[in-house]
């Protein structure tokens, strides 16, 4: 066909040709987007939310929130927008965030309002919802009573064993390193180190056996599961995929079903007590989320734990004190319940989860984001509310009482909060 009567190719229909259809198309698309910046505009300077205060372009796109996520910006942000815009700010044109502390309180605890459509991008499988991505406050409660028994003291007193040979791992490499450096003393990156303690602990006490990381260093799953974490998602992976199949039909066929209690082992249970409400895909699901969050979040509260310590010698000494006091030599035993009653210890990491809560807690709604960042920081509720305070929990700090307080939020609240937070 020459070149010069391309544009007259006629499209089924006599008398429009390629050229005529192009122009057409053009014209539908800018009246099309034409209309949808339009009422962007209008719903920016008019709408029911134009008084709100926030940035300017944010009225009118989600566009500028969104590159803060993807930039990692976001939780600096939550911080950032409420000391310049007040306590109700307008970070896209639909969406408000709320810094106040009896709002959040409301919209936290005492409403009980329905997740947005956000929480499904941490979806594995986007047609299958996790304990922490279902919408339905119904459905939510239904999968909480089905998996509230693996979350019991009982039942983590039950995979104390598997925690403490992952323990024995760290401390059997931090005592090679240390006795093969010159004075016995080493360099460790405990950024590192300590992410692959908490992934050993939560691929054995869930995913059916330790991924040794601790001993044999980085391995490609904790890779992608970590990339995934710090992008705020967990896309569809092959290769994770494929390795949760390879484990479940490994347990299925397994002789010691029965003598091995972890987690896996809960979930399997459970679907073959209630298939209908916890699928095979259910299954899978579940263990993705709970080696993803477990174990990251698990990681980013000791490293922070661990810098503010190495930052605070006193309180380092006080903390180490206490603890050899309960626990005067390595072959001394530790459980949870003993632990327990170390109340500097639980002060460190109360006041490591204040100042660096793992990730954003409360809930994200269709119009109204519940910022909890800010209230941690609130000078009113936590007097020196930057400083590293262990001891704020332990008694009265400058007039404010050791109290558990309204404005503290690491692992959300009432129905919704954390359920792996023991």
């Amino acid at each position: 066909m020459d070149s010069s009567n391309s544009s007259n190719v006629m499209l089924g229909r006599p008398g429009l040709d390629l050229k005529t259809a192009a122009t057409v198309f053009g014209l539908l698309a800018l009246v099309y987007y034409g209309i949808e910046i339009s009422k962007a505009v209008w719903i920016g300077l008019t709408g029911p939310l134009s008084k709100v205060p926030g940035p300017w372009l944010n009225r009118f796109t989600a566009v500028p929130w969104k590159l803060t996520v993807i930039t990692g910006k976001s939780g600096q942000m939550c911080i950032d927008y409420p000391k310049k815009y007040g306590e109700i700010v307008r970070i896209a044109p639909n969406v408000v965030m709320i810094s106040n502390k009896e709002a959040v309180h409301q919209i936290v605890v005492e409403k009980d309002l329905r997740k947005s459509a956000a929480y499904e991008k941490f979806r594995q499988d986007k047609d299958i919802a996790t304990i922490f991505t279902i919408r339905d406050r119904a459905e939510y409660r239904t999968r909480r009573r089905l998996l509230s028994h693996g979350f019991s003291v009982s039942y983590i007193k039950g995979l104390e064993p598997m925690m403490l040979s992952c323990i024995r791992d760290l401390e059997e490499v931090i005592d090679e390193r240390c006795g093969a450096a010159a004075g016995g003393k080493a360099e460790i990156d405990i950024w590192h180190l300590f992410g692959c303690l908490t992934s050993d602990v939560m691929s054995e006490t869930s995913f059916g056996g330790s991924f040794k990381l601790v001993k044999n260093g980085e391995h490609p799953i904790r890779l992608r599961m970590s990339q995934n974490f710090r992008r705020n998602a967990v896309s569809q992976d092959p290769e994770l995929k494929r390795l949760v199949d390879e484990v479940i039909a490994r347990r299925r066929t397994s002789q010691d079903k029965i003598a091995k209690p972890d987690i896996l082992q809960l979930l399997l249970d459970t679907h073959d007590q209630n298939p209908e409400d916890f699928s095979d895909k259910v299954v899978m699901a579940e263990m993705f989320l709970f080696m993803l969050a477990g174990g990251e979040t698990a990681a980013t509260t000791l490293i922070f734990a661990f810098i503010f310590l190495l930052d605070d010698p006193v309180r380092y000494k006080r903390l180490v004190d206490e603890i050899r006091q309960v626990f005067p030599d390595a072959s001394s035993p530790v459980t949870n319940e003993m632990t327990a009653n170390l109340p500097f210890l639980n002060a460190v990491l109360k006041e490591t989860l204040r100042l660096r809560a793992p990730a954003a807690s409360g809930k994200v709604l269709t119009a109204i984001t519940a910022n909890t960042f800010p209230l941690h920081l609130d000078e009113r509720e936590w007097p020196d509310a930057d400083d590293f305070v262990p001891e704020r929990w332990l008694s009265d700090y400058k007039g404010v009482p050791a109290a558990e307080k309204m404005s503290y939020y690491p692992f959300s609240a009432a129905s919704r909060n954390c359920i792996g937070k023991q």
